[in-house]
C-alpha cells in the first residue's frame, strides 16, 4: 500500500513539473522595444563619442610629428605657429569652409492666423546647437556672432542672446561648417527636435549651400580664469 502511495505522489509531482515546463515553453517571449531602441541610441552616442576621439588623437599625434621635423627649427617661429594653432581652434580667426545654412522663421500659417508669435527659446536654441555638434559639426555662427566653446544663449529681460548679441531679428541664420554637410542636412532634417520647433511656431530650412562659408572671428574677449603666467626661473 505504501509502495503504491508514494509511486502515485512521485507520478503526482513528475506530472506537475512536466506541466510547468510545458506552460514556460509556450509562453511568447515578450520584447520591450522601447528598451531596445534606447540601448541603440545609447550604442550610437557611444560609437560617436568613439570617432571624435579617434580623431582627436590622430590629429594630435600630426601636431607631435609636426613638431619632430620642426625641432631644428627657431623656437620663435615654431611659437608663432602654435600661437596660430590655437587662435583658430579658439575661434579667434575667421574661417572658410564647406558646410550647411539653417534659417529659423515663425510659420507663415501662425501670422496669418493673428497668433502672437513669441521668440525663440534659448532652450531649444541651445538643443539644436548640441545636435548639430553630435551630427558632426565643427565650426558654427548665429545671425554673424561666431559660436565658440565658452559662448552662452540665454534669456536677458525677456529676449533671447548669445554673449548679449539680441536674436530677436527673423529668419535667424545659422551657418555650420562640416566635413560632411550632406550628413549633417539629413541627421537635423530627422531630428525629432524639428517637431518641437514647429510646436513653438517655427520652421526650420536647411540647405546645402555649392560656394563655400566663411565664418567671422570670435569678437569679444575671452576672460580666462584660474590661470596664472608661470616665470622661468630657470637657466635661459
Amino acid at each position: 500500500m505504501r509502495k503504491k502511495l508514494s509511486f502515485s505522489l512521485i507520478t503526482l509531482i513528475a506530472g506537475f513539473m512536466l506541466a510547468i515546463q510545458f506552460n514556460l515553453v509556450n509562453q511568447p517571449v515578450v520584447s520591450d522595444t522601447r528598451d531596445m531602441w534606447q540601448l541603440k541610441n545609447d550604442l550610437l552616442k557611444e560609437q560617436q563619442s568613439q570617432v571624435e576621439l579617434l580623431e582627436s588623437i590622430s590629429k594630435l599625434e600630426e601636431k607631435i610629428a609636426s613638431y619632430e621635423t620642426k625641432k631644428n627649427e627657431s623656437k620663435e617661429e615654431l611659437l608663432r605657429e602654435t600661437l596660430s594653432e590655437f587662435k583658430t581652434d579658439a575661434g579667434l580667426t575667421e574661417i572658410t569652409g564647406k558646410g550647411v545654412s539653417v534659417s529659423v522663421q515663425p510659420i507663415k500659417e501662425g501670422l496669418l492666423l493673428g497668433e502672437k508669435i513669441e521668440y525663440i527659446s534659448p532652450v531649444l536654441l541651445r538643443r539644436l546647437i548640441n545636435e548639430m555638434y553630435m551630427f558632426g559639426a565643427d565650426e558654427i555662427s548665429i545671425s554673424g556672432q561666431r559660436y565658440i566653446s565658452t559662448s552662452v544663449i540665454r534669456d536677458i529681460n525677456g529676449k533671447p542672446k548669445v554673449d548679449g548679441y539680441s536674436l530677436t531679428d527673423y529668419p535667424l541664420e545659422i551657418q555650420v561648417l562640416t566635413v560632411n554637410p550632406k550628413k549633417l542636412k539629413q541627421r537635423i532634417q530627422g531630428s525629432e527636435l524639428m517637431d518641437d520647433f514647429f510646436i513653438d511656431n517655427f520652421e526650420v530650412q536647411i540647405t546645402t549651400p555649392s560656394s563655400e562659408l566663411t565664418l567671422p572671428a570670435y569678437q569679444n574677449t575671452i576672460n580666462v580664469e584660474h590661470m596664472e603666467p608661470i616665470i622661468d626661473g630657470g637657466e635661459s
